[in-house]
């Protein structure tokens, strides 16, 4: 089947979108930024069409959608507009998830509801609404403690909390960045972090890859590296497996990429949360690097309705390793003077991108909006690509006034 003129809508024109407004274009995809109108993000001088529109409000994208003769709709590396990609392949017929299931990956309260329905392990939680019913709370799930909204993507509206008194502060600044009345508490399981991304085509998970996160404490843990392969034993591969399919399978994910977030305490995996989307800060670049395969291609080609299968069967039986780092400053703030990679350019150099450029401003990094720039390289093993990135890193000058 040929791609070629088909027309697809890409929630998103950030920087998480361009990998994949760049290969539909190279299949001859006719793009469509879907994207807010008072902003510049980098994706639109790379898509055909531009619509503006609030990607987070399903209505509004539907009401657009039924007038753009639309192949497909899709987007990576972003939360906002699943909602709405659930909602319009529902209404217009399209490959893709379900709104059901996008409000899921959406609530991390209705998450945790279907993981206990279909027996996913993960932490003990309650919903809490006001400070009685988190004291209540507190008598049945033993500190420490992690306050979470339930609505908020990455690492905000989570809290870490080791006291009591940390707990009903983290509750007050949860209830603050939330739009619900509700957020959730859970047991705080204390282990290794780690994630996984997976695709699942016609009700069948493709592939699960376990990654390395490497991760940067502000209120909580931020992930700032990916690395492939991850560095455990089969029996933590085979519970990866397991758990990913079953909660894959409690949310009714079809049709998309998987992007989890998992924890190994006392040598048992389990789910923190998963979402119908490729992952960020590099890890569709992993996916490729790892499997050999042109993965962004693969979610354009699904979400048009074509067989993703195609480029799966051309991926390399011997698989690479790849590790993805973000440049940050950690101790200094200010504005940008001058930021350059001065090393050599290497093979296993796949990329070395700034995002900040002279006269940004760069904050102390506390999230993945603060950061430098990002370096992606590949090797033979995992020391190979560590050696690497340490090299780049102590080629990048950042001077900030």
């Amino acid at each position: 089947m040929s791609v070629v003129g088909k027309r697809l809508l890409i929630l998103g024109a950030g920087r998480g979108q361009i990998g994949l407004y760049k290969a539909a274009k190279e299949m001859g995809i006719v793009t469509i930024a879907g994207t807010m109108s008072d902003n510049n993000p980098p994706g639109i001088i790379l898509a055909d069409e531009v619509v503006y529109m609030n990607i987070t409000d399903p209505d509004l994208v539907l009401e657009k959608a039924k007038d753009l003769k639309l192949d497909g709709v899709t987007t990576s590396c972003l939360d906002k507009g699943l909602t709405a990609l659930g909602k319009v392949c529902d209404k217009l017929g399209l490959v893709g998830f379900s709104e059901n299931t996008a409000i899921m990956c959406n609530d991390k309260l209705k998450m945790k509801e279907a993981f206990m329905k279909h027996g996913v392990r993960t932490a003990q939680y309650a919903k809490v609404s006001d400070e009685n019913e988190l004291k209540t709370a507190l008598e049945k799930i033993q500190l420490p403690v992690i306050i979470k909204a339930t609505d908020l993507a990455g690492s905000r509206g989570i809290y870490i909390s080791k006291t009591r008194e940390a707990a009903f502060e983290g509750f007050r600044e949860v209830m603050k960045l939330t739009k619900r009345n509700y957020c959730i508490i859970e047991e705080y399981i204390e282990g290794w972090e780690f994630g996984t991304q997976a695709f699942v085509y016609n009700g069948e998970v493709i592939f699960v890859m376990p990654h390395g996160d490497e991760t940067y404490m502000s209120h909580t843990a931020v992930p700032v590296g990916h690395y492939v392969p991850l560095e455990c034993n089969e029996d933590i591969y085979r519970q990866t497996e397991d758990i990913v399919k079953k909660a894959i399978k409690a949310l009714d994910l079809n049709n998309c990429a998987v992007n989890v977030d998992l924890i190994l305490c006392n040598n048992k995996v389990y789910m923190i949360e998963l979402t119908g989307r490729v992952g960020a800060n590099c890890l569709p670049e992993l996916v490729e690097i790892n499997y050999g395969i042109e993965y962004y291609k693969m979610i354009a080609a699904m979400a048009v309705g074509d067989n993703p299968l195609e480029y799966w069967k051309k991926r390399d039986p011997n698989p690479t390793a790849g590790l993805a780092k973000m440049i940050q400053s950690i101790d200094k703030a200010g504005i940008v003077r001058n930021v350059e990679y001065v090393g050599e350019v290497s093979k296993n150099i796949v990329e070395i991108t700034f995002f900040k450029h002279p006269g940004d401003e760069v904050r102390i990094f506390e999230s993945s909006a603060d950061c430098i720039g990002q370096i992606i390289v590949k090797g033979e093993n995992l020391d190979e690509c560590r050696k690497e990135v340490d090299a780049i890193l102590e080629a990048v000058e950042v001077t900030l006034i």
